[in-house]
């Protein structure tokens, strides 16, 4: 276990800019898994062997042992048939929360949810949550690895280490917490005017009337003047109130920019709205930051695309990165050097925007006038290798990494760095499995399906129109310690993989950090 050494400021050495030569930037990305939804059995082998429960004479499990019943408790429910009726309950149950006791079919809906149930009670995922309920170390897991408490103070101290000029974060839901923090915010800000102060989106029983409702939503996150852009009425948002209650601090999850504040200023930052059909809203966010000593511009573009791994979650992702038929709008403001405020600008040349790649490709595009570079980085929640499908905007088959590299022009850091090839295998053929992401929900999660799902993937992108890149493998701590970053490489599924599951003692989020040097 890594034991985080007091803070004394910056340990990694200052890269020197200078003039006459490219500009080194380095960016960490990171999804840090909301406090919101981090309390959801997240599965950590570390304390074993595990007991069934506390009782001394409980049946114990060697960390192997125990996978290897975890994984049979799903490969027996998926044979079965167990998973769908899970699928078909959940939305049965949903159907019913909105439907009005004296609708027609009310009973008979009803009943189906009751049978259901009943059946999926059976379940050996269910049976295998029953029977270590009340495990010590999986009880452990929640309170040494899962409490938010201790994820901030290691996602802090990893960030602080690494050293990044430029952090790009996903799931963040703690935006004032970070801001008032005395050792980040000696070093990093996400908000454009310094003037202001970052409060959460205020939200009444009265939802026209919510900071954050789709007419006001806008409005709200450029008037916030912070480089954050969240997910209204968020499922972190509404777990954290249920466990909370009124504290002042809860948020919304959604995607911040922080950068150094010695080195770069913001002179722009915008927001692209996704397309919705309901009263949650989101945006794509986009900060175009300067160099003060170079006063060299690039352009940070960043966003958390639909989780899934069926083929339908891969058509919701591609259509939230060409859509031609949608309604997208796009607003930013601007440092207007004369007035010495931040102004509301349309966007240069009125672009039609049709979805994220066309977004991106805006900022990309300015090389050509104002020799700007670009930096994309995303949690894409898609894997390069994801089995191309036929969407609608496409009339070929494609998948979210094609289409990233294809609509964008920008090269991934993967490749550049030969971790994967550009079809997205991997480039050593002994490590199949290069990745961003090893996590699974064990018997302590409220989702029973979701138990033993095993995500081993590469999920995690940079994309850059950079000159070139190089990737930070680890932070080091004191240089005996150290935290790996992305990507790791595995052989299988099984094995080492399973028992190095994060989030972890050492790993605060379920996603590795993303460090890269990019010469712009």
């Amino acid at each position: 276990m890594v034991k985080f050494p007091k803070l004394l400021g910056n340990r990694s050495p200052i890269r020197k800019m200078n003039k006459s030569n490219a500009t080194s930037i380095r960016l960490l990305q990171w999804n840090i898994l909301a406090d919101g939804l981090g309390e959801d059995g997240f599965l950590a082998t570390e304390f074993s062997p595990i007991f069934e429960s506390a009782d001394g004479s409980s049946k114990r499990y060697a960390a192997n042992d125990f996978m290897k019943m975890v994984r049979e408790a799903k490969l027996a429910d998926t044979a079965s048939g167990m998973t769908s009726k899970f699928s078909k309950l959940k939305g049965e149950e949903k159907k019913l929360k909105k439907m009005k006791t004296s609708a027609e079919g009310y009973s008979d809906l009803k009943e189906s949810v009751a049978k259901l149930k009943e059946e999926t009670n059976k379940s050996e995922l269910v049976k295998l949550k029953n029977k270590f309920r009340n495990s010590p170390q999986l009880e452990k897991v929640d309170r040494e690895i899962l409490d938010w408490s201790k994820r901030f103070d290691r996602i802090k101290q990893i960030v602080l280490q690494a050293d990044p000029d430029v952090i790009t974060f996903q799931e963040i839901d703690h935006v004032q917490q970070f801001l008032v923090d005395k050792d980040f915010s000696a070093k990093y800000t996400c908000m454009v005017d310094s003037s202001k102060t970052y409060k959460p989106p205020n939200y009444t029983e009265n939802k026209g009337n919510d900071d954050l409702s789709p007419d006001k939503y806008f409005q709200h996150i450029l008037n916030s003047r912070a480089a954050f852009a969240p997910k209204s009425y968020s499922n972190a948002y509404l777990f954290r109130s249920k466990r909370d209650g009124k504290a002042p601090d809860i948020d919304d999850d959604g995607c911040a920019i922080f950068w150094k504040k010695e080195i770069l200023k913001p002179v722009e930052l915008g927001f692209l709205r996704v397309p919705s059909d309901t009263e949650k809203s989101e945006a794509v966010l986009a900060l175009t930051l300067q160099h003060l000593e170079t006063d060299m511009t690039f352009n940070v573009i960043t966003t958390h695309l639909p989780s899934g791994d069926e083929p339908k979650k891969e058509l919701e992702r591609l259509a939230v990165l060409n859509n031609p038929s949608a309604n997208w709008t796009a607003r930013r403001i601007c440092f207007d050097n004369k007035d010495k405020a931040w102004k509301e600008v349309p966007y240069e040349d009125n672009p039609k925007f049709v979805g994220i790649a066309s977004y991106v490709k805006h900022f990309v595009d300015r090389k050509q006038t104002d020799s700007s570079r670009t930096i994309f980085a995303l949690d894409a929640n898609s894997r390069p290798s994801f089995p191309r499908i036929k969407s609608d905007s496409s009339s070929d088959e494609t998948n979210v990494w094609h289409t990233i590299l294809s609509q964008t022009t920008l090269e991934s850091i993967w490749v550049q760095n030969a971790c994967i090839k550009e079809n997205g295998e991997s480039s050593d053929p002994k490590n199949p499995f290069v990745v961003s992401v090893n996590k699974m929900r064990g018997p302590s999660s409220n989702q029973p399906p979701k138990i033993g799902e095993h995500q081993l993937e590469l999920i995690d992108h940079v994309f850059t129109n950079g000159k070139k890149s190089e990737l930070v493998t680890h932070v080091d701590f004191n240089k005996k310690d150290f935290v790996p970053t992305a990507p790791k490489r595995y052989i299988s599924k099984e094995g080492d993989a399973e028992i190095d599951l994060f989030p972890s003692s050492t790993m605060p989020s379920d996603h590795l950090p993303v460090v890269v040097n990019i010469t712009m």
